[in-house]
């Protein structure tokens, strides 16, 4: 598929759009995701009386209490996300009211034009050609793109998301003190802007990417991950100076920062108690502080940042295993083999073998 004909496919209205755009003709006003899909289920779509009657009112009322109790408000990553992929891209519908939501997965909006108004939590956020926004789970948004927008959203699984980060997550810098937090914290509410511009290079990107989930040509799903993880490592490298975040509420504070980038630093030696010392706090505190703010426990981080390590030399070096295995902290190579199976569903050596290195 050609670029230009990729570019057509997002820019002109699909089925839905075209009925939000004759509901806004009539009315002035987008037209609710929830109309719609009542809409959808007569044989007539385009039949907006419908929306008056009392089925249509029945179907809202149903809708709207189950967002409201928690049913469909946090969306869940395997009804959005194929099985045999970790990311799934969409262009965001223009004269559509989507609900606002949470979900447990990551969502990047990707504004290729125009305007699309952005709520992340209690704060607006006007994006605008060149913006990159990256909503990390449970955090309530809501996105308004203006007739004029063209803008994608790329469903990333929390665990790609994780790996396509670990080396930026290691490097001690407030970026990855915002992954970090994005990660592990079960109550953070901030979204992160890249202002990118005029920048060529990454509408382009986009473009491959969405290409790519169209055709499904074999091997499309490795493909794809190989070019997000490209178009993340490309924001970082060009636009990490231009970064905004918008701020919710949130409980972890600074500290609870300091300790993750210190384990981060120090995994290889790391403990509840000489994190506790190094920071003048005791044992008992830190692991309830810990599981109030992450939802985990300190040796449930630890053991993560370790087997992303153990993956990134796995993938990286020729180290043998049990090198690694000292490497990243651990006296037994049959505990550290146990452990990094639990974590990725294989042995150390079969995900070196799978990941193309001998």
């Amino acid at each position: 598929m050609q670029l230009d004909d990729t570019y057509k496919r997002i820019i002109e209205l699909d089925e839905e759009e075209q009925i939000g755009h004759e509901y806004f003709k009539v009315t002035g006003h987008y037209l609710d995701y929830i109309d719609l899909v009542f809409l959808l289920k007569g044989q007539n779509p385009y039949d907006f009386s419908r929306l008056a009657s009392a089925a249509a009112q029945e179907h809202k009322k149903d809708l709207l209490a189950k967002l409201k109790s928690g049913y469909l408000e946090t969306l869940q990553e395997r009804l959005f996300i194929a099985d045999d992929t970790n990311a799934e891209i969409q262009h965001l519908p223009r004269y559509i009211d989507i609900e606002a939501h949470r979900h447990d997965f990551f969502e990047i909006v990707c504004t290729m034009g125009g305007t699309c108004l952005h709520r992340v939590e209690e704060k607006n956020v006007f994006m605008h050609q060149g913006d990159v926004s990256i909503i990390p789970p449970n955090v309530r948004h809501h996105l308004l793109a203006e007739p004029d927008c063209a803008a994608f959203t790329i469903k990333i699984r929390k665990s790609t998301f994780g790996n396509v980060f670990s080396v930026l997550m290691r490097s001690g810098s407030a970026l990855s003190s915002y992954f970090s937090r994005a990660l592990y914290s079960k109550h953070y509410q901030n979204s992160l802007t890249f202002h990118c511009g005029q920048d060529k290079f990454l509408p382009e990107l986009l473009l491959y990417m969405l290409a790519q989930q169209f055709e499904k040509k074999r091997y499309y799903n490795y493909v794809l991950d190989g070019l997000i993880t490209t178009f993340f490592s490309y924001l970082v490298q060009n636009f990490e100076d231009t970064i905004e975040l918008a701020s919710g509420s949130n409980t972890m504070n600074g500290q609870m920062t300091a300790i993750e980038n210190y384990m981060r630093q120090n995994y290889r030696t790391a403990t509840l108690t000489s994190t506790a010392k190094h920071f003048y706090i005791s044992p008992a505190y830190l692991s309830t502080m810990i599981k109030k703010q992450t939802g985990h426990t300190f040796s449930n981080i630890l053991q993560k940042i370790k087997m992303e390590h153990a993956a990134r030399l796995l993938t990286e070096t020729d180290m043998k295993v049990e090198q690694i295995c000292g490497n990243v902290g651990y006296q037994d190579t049959t505990q550290f083999i146990r452990t990094f199976k639990k974590h990725y569903g294989t042995t150390p050596r079969r995900f070196r073998s799978e990941s193309g290195q001998s």
